[in-house]
């Protein structure tokens, strides 16, 4: 995806529909947001993505001399920028999990100031509990320099190194390790939860993903043990759906 087209489409969509309140505050958002993460800033809180069933009634009313294949193509190109906005995101600035400074802030409000992220990637989630005043080791392989935008643009400072391996060296020594979108069908999460349960068992591991779906393997949905209390909702109060991906928080050991 060509970053430089993909905001040209939002902002071209965003000056012709600007009678359409509904649909602007979905661009401005997806605009506000690529602002942010220039800054290197975690992104806000979005609306749904999602193109109301209306909305071509709602061209039609606010200029009928359009004729309906044009009215057609403008739902369908509002249909794909919305759709695309998460692959912008991930290919542009390697960031995968739509993580806010609200849910970064209920985290750092738990007992304790010491994490270490696994799998950080450009290092959002660290950098922004660094930015809170919490002690965190970030970790990554970054070896998706070479496919996507992950690692090569570095948030905060994130040492080489494989989740294992982190989980051996400061596992022990942290409150909390995080691992976000853990990849699809790989069993490395598996692996990583299996080695805290060996040398590290009173060390939560707070999973951001999609269980069941587009992150982690079965082993690891399966196989983990879910805490599930007023906590853990406090942690996912901030994590409204956009799209189709139904990502939480999980707190598992």
């Amino acid at each position: 995806m060509v970053a430089s087209d993909y905001l040209q489409q939002v902002q071209t969509l965003r000056r012709q529909l600007s009678s359409l309140p509904a649909v602007w505050q979905q661009l401005d958002a997806i605009l506000r947001n690529d602002h942010r993460l220039k800054q290197g800033q975690l992104p806000l809180a979005v609306p749904e993505l999602t193109v109301a069933p209306t909305l071509f009634l709602d061209l039609f009313q606010l200029d009928p001399t359009q004729p309906e294949t044009a009215l057609a193509h403008t739902v369908t190109q509002l249909t794909q920028v919305l759709d695309d906005y998460r692959e912008y995101l991930a290919s542009t600035y390697g960031i995968w999990s739509h993580t806010t400074p609200a849910l970064i802030a209920d985290l750092a409000r738990l007992p304790g100031k010491r994490y270490l992220e696994i799998m950080a990637g450009n290092g959002y989630i660290s950098a922004g509990l660094r930015h809170l005043g919490q002690m965190v080791i970030a970790t990554d392989t970054l070896e998706w320099v070479a496919e996507n935008e992950t690692g090569r643009q570095l948030v905060t400072a994130v040492q080489a190194m494989d989740a294992l391996t982190a989980v051996r060296t400061y596992g022990a020594t942290v409150d909390y390790i995080v691992m976000s979108w853990s990849p699809d069908g790989v069993p490395i999460d598996w692996q990583v939860l299996q080695l805290i349960r060996q040398c590290c068992p009173q060390v939560p591991l707070l999973c951001i993903g999609e269980k069941d779906g587009c992150t982690g393997s079965s082993a690891f949905w399966q196989g983990a043990h879910y805490r599930q209390d007023r906590q853990v909702q406090q942690l996912n109060r901030h994590f409204a759906p956009f799209d189709l991906v139904q990502e939480q928080v999980f707190w598992v050991s």
